[in-house]
């Protein structure tokens, strides 16, 4: 996982470069005041661009969390009480060879590993807290704030003109 000053550099650096780059956000974290971090729309109508808007994310979400939960059955050493200790572009090389570990073993027709219930407990468990935005006064919060609804508003009505599968 990219620590926070990291994530805020390589966002900059692919802003600068005119790249149309978000982070996905979730329902589980308060609303953070960052036009480039899309939320999803709580109780967005159905049948509406702000669902599929809503859907987009969600589903992203769900991917990644099977995926990371398949991964954590076969190699226990990512389960939160289990930590790679190792800096962040490590982890993200050991990450990719467990992924492509689990690719062979997928072609070689090997069962996946059942995480044990009690893993699963003490991983949701081990949540990372939500930390305060550091030197940005009240006014300025507001305006990201004003600036991200504005950007989420923009990927609505890009994704309301655009066909849906």
């Amino acid at each position: 996982m990219l620590m926070f000053g990291e994530t805020l550099k390589y966002h900059s650096i692919f802003h600068n470069r005119g790249e149309a780059v978000w982070l996905l956000d979730n329902f589980g974290y308060p609303l953070r005041p960052w036009p480039w971090l899309l939320t999803p729309i709580v109780n967005a109508v159905p049948g509406s661009a702000y669902e599929h808007y809503t859907n987009i994310p969600c589903l992203t979400r769900n991917t990644v969390e099977w995926c990371i939960g398949v991964l954590k059955a076969c190699w226990r050493c990512l389960l939160a009480h289990r930590v790679l200790h190792y800096n962040h572009h490590m982890v993200a090389k050991i990450m990719n060879a467990f992924a492509l570990l689990h690719n062979i073993c997928n072609r070689q027709r090997l069962p996946v590993p059942q995480l044990p219930s009690s893993d699963t407990m003490d991983d949701q468990n081990c949540q990372i807290p939500q930390q305060p935005l550091q030197g940005v006064g009240v006014g300025a919060e507001q305006q990201f704030l004003a600036n991200g609804q504005q950007q989420r508003e923009l990927i609505v009505q890009r994704l309301r003109s655009e066909p849906r599968p």
